[in-house]
């Protein structure tokens, strides 16, 4: 069987904008449309503005996830070549070049994409509340007093958040994965395996301290977030909408031109 066949197709993309900048796109335009006076002018322009913001991160998730998919492709004719040589006993191919430590860099990227993303999704469900809010993802899951929109995300931040914020922090402010890296191709008894590894305890920072399992896949681990990250952004848009319809969102429509602003 051809190497090839091993690498699981991309995840479904958005079909157009992601459903928050559909739903806030609805909302905003309605406000429009019987906002006369022009009381709710700056939370019109907030619900354009932040959306496309937030669209702009996960546009460049999908580019980055797109490009490990390419490369895998890539190194997969290679691997499949030195297969078809390789001995009947062989029990594991590895390559190194320079495509596989490109893999390594779109992830780093990929994961600093998507949690871009998050910290605007704590921003857009800031109007949902009367206080202002923290401008974090992290932050705002630790206000117990907040709850709708904010408990989507604090079961998110435990199911699957924490575990990227781990790889990101791990892989941006400490180490990579190794000091070189490989795309493996691994002989199970169910057949070969394409493999580029990711530790299991990112949290030790140390690359001497990383530990591996079959389990966890560099692409397989890619599509999993990205399909937790379309579910989250379903999720809250529905909330957010439903919100709306009961006239609870947005309940603050002024100062909302300075979140997030930094000032020393």
């Amino acid at each position: 069987m051809s190497i090839l066949k091993k690498i699981p197709n991309l995840p479904k993309f958005f079909d157009g904008s992601p459903f928050i900048v559909k739903t806030l796109d609805k909302i905003r335009y309605q406000i429009d449309k019987n906002d006369s006076d022009g009381e709710l002018s700056e939370f019109y322009w907030f619900a354009r503005e932040y959306p496309r913001i937030y669209r702009y991160h996960l546009d460049h998730a999908q580019h980055r996830l797109k490009e490990i998919h390419n490369k895998y492709i890539h190194n997969a004719k290679e691997l499949d070549k030195i297969l078809r040589k390789a001995s009947e006993n062989s029990f594991q191919i590895a390559i190194s070049n320079k495509t596989i430590h490109q893999v390594y860099w779109d992830f780093e990227c990929y994961l600093n994409s998507i949690n871009c993303a998050l910290d605007i999704l704590a921003r857009i469900i800031s109007p949902a509340f009367n206080e202002q809010t923290p401008v974090s993802l992290n932050k705002i899951c630790n206000k117990k007093n907040l709850e709708g929109p904010v408990e989507i995300l604090r079961r998110a931040k435990s199911r699957w958040i924490n575990r990227l914020k781990d790889y990101r922090d791990c892989f941006i402010h400490y180490t990579p994965v190794d000091n070189r890296v490989y795309l493996n191709l691994n002989k199970y008894s169910d057949g070969w395996e394409i493999h580029a590894k990711l530790p299991i305890n990112p949290n030790i920072r140390n690359i001497e301290g990383f530990k591996f399992s079959r389990r966890v896949e560099l692409l397989k681990y890619s599509f999993t977030v990205y399909k937790h990250m379309v579910a989250l952004d379903r999720a809250i848009a529905k909330s957010i909408n439903k919100l709306y319809l009961s006239e609870e969102y947005p309940k603050r429509t002024k100062d909302l031109f300075f979140i997030g602003q930094r000032t020393r």
